[in-house]
């Protein structure tokens, strides 16, 4: 059985991936922010939960920290954690927040568990979007806006989201060229039922929730990818399904230049230490 890292354990689609994974005997360490849901799920998972706020730099530290002190590998790395804001909030760095969580955040934990991830199977598993092709309201081509990473000049909500789940498609990709001793794949879970709506107008939450899949199918596909021999190895899957991502995805001038530009935020991908540099 496999030792699993989970972000985004306490809620939606993570706490029941984590029900599934501990259904099938892996041993769990999940992260996240709500001690009280964390560690009931932790109790009942036979798992550990870890507390941080993995936005930023310190929360990933801190989680790749406790790792550490848990194991000498880690078999699977699952960066589930998502946000969906309707308006423009930061994290304590002043990082725009879904660009913290959805990009930042995967690129710095899959670099401080580096070390532990070779001294295992070596897979991380991106939860990633189909919105990473257009946005799920209005319009606009979905592009890195690499003149405003943190989309400080304007702010759509849909849009931003998008922008930042193709950030970490575009990650998922460079990390496979980069370090194909990993098996790295991204996937879109589905239309799920989840707390991510929870700020927007509740007709819009209703509309959507009508049309979405429980958090418990919408973690089936994410165990599966974590566990199954014939996962593709640098693949996007819309479901259980291997398919091709947007054009924008497989971009390699702008994944190379996310790759540098997301190391001056954070320093070095596989340095283990604090924030280096902010600017």
């Amino acid at each position: 059985m496999s030792v699993v890292v989970l972000t985004g354990a306490t809620a939606g689609i993570g706490r029941q991936a984590a029900r599934q994974l501990a259904e099938q005997g892996h041993t769990l360490i999940l992260v996240g922010r709500n001690a009280t849901h964390g560690e009931r799920l932790a109790r009942d998972t036979n798992g550990m939960f870890v507390r941080a706020d993995i936005s930023t730099m310190d929360g990933v530290v801190r989680v790749a920290d406790r790792v550490r002190q848990t194991t000498d590998h880690v078999d699977v790395l699952i960066n589930n954690a998502g946000v969906m804001t309707p308006r423009r909030e930061v994290t304590a760095e002043g990082f725009e927040l879904n660009f913290a969580v959805h990009h930042l955040a995967p690129f710095s934990l899959t670099g401080q568990l580096l070390p532990l991830l070779r001294h295992g199977e070596g897979r991380v598993v991106n939860v990633n979007s189909e919105g990473h092709r257009a946005p799920l309201r209005g319009s606009g081509p979905v592009l890195i806006p690499f003149d405003d990473l943190q989309s400080s000049r304007a702010f759509n909500t849909f849009l931003v989201y998008s922008n930042t789940k193709l950030a970490n498609l575009l990650f998922t990709y460079e990390l496979h060229r980069r370090h194909p001793e990993l098996t790295v794949v991204a996937l879109h879970p589905g239309m799920v039922r989840t707390d991510l709506g929870r700020s927007f107008p509740r007709a819009l939450v209703a509309v959507m929730g009508a049309l979405s899949l429980s958090p418990s199918q919408g973690a089936r596909p994410v165990v599966h990818l974590a566990t199954a021999p014939d996962v593709v190895g640098g693949g996007y899957y819309n479901r259980f399904t291997h398919t091709d991502s947007s054009p924008a995805s497989r971009d390699l001038q702008s994944a190379q230049r996310l790759w540098d530009v997301t190391e001056r935020l954070r320093g070095p991908f596989a340095s283990v230490g604090r924030l280096r540099d902010n600017n």
